[in-house]
């Protein structure tokens, strides 16, 4: 235990409480020990001593005076009481409108809905289409666009691109165009 017993735990001593750490701390504390027999001493003087009961008359005129104190004050006025009424009003007015609403509720609206895809700009608007024009079909013939929805041409040897290939080709053509979104 670290210091004295403490005032509160001195009264739960006295009333042979208290734990067995407060007690061997007194039993070993002499400083403790004394203090503990002033309060037993103190305590013993007071329990012998003889209180008179106060006569019937003192209690009758106790009460007619905290009657009339009572009477004397006026009632307190809360300077906002009104709002707590007003609150619960506006609450229920409130609670009676959603429950209970004038007319019925408007479907909700359909969401807009956007394409899946979004169709390709014209030929002529087409800027990805210079890109690809220069390519040859390695005969040094132009490549048809006809022969690159058949299969055979440009679509044909990209086809045939490996991976490694295909990224290559991704970022040649990134240096081409800087900021394109490949």
């Amino acid at each position: 235990m670290i210091g004295h017993v403490s005032d509160d735990q001195m009264v739960d001593l006295l009333e042979d409480g208290g734990t067995p750490v407060d007690w061997a701390h007194v039993a070993g504390c002499h400083e403790c020990r004394v203090r503990l027999e002033e309060a037993r001493s103190g305590l013993g003087l007071a329990m012998g001593t003889d209180v008179p009961e106060p006569p019937g008359l003192y209690w009758e005129a106790l009460r007619r005076n905290v009657s009339r104190r009572i009477g004397e004050e006026p009632p307190t006025r809360k300077p906002w009481g009104w709002a707590l009424p007003l609150a619960a009003a506006l609450a229920a007015v409130v609670v009676i409108g959603l429950v209970l609403p004038g007319q019925p509720p408007a479907p909700p609206k359909a969401a807009a809905t956007l394409p899946a895809w979004s169709a390709l700009p014209p030929v002529e608007d087409d800027e990805g289409l210079a890109a690809v024009s220069g390519f040859t079909d390695g005969e040094g013939a132009s490549l048809e666009w006809a022969e690159l929805e058949e299969g055979r041409g440009l679509g044909a040897f990209v086809a045939s691109l490996s991976e490694e290939e295909s990224e290559a080709l991704v970022e040649a053509l990134r240096v081409e165009e800087p900021g394109g979104d490949l």
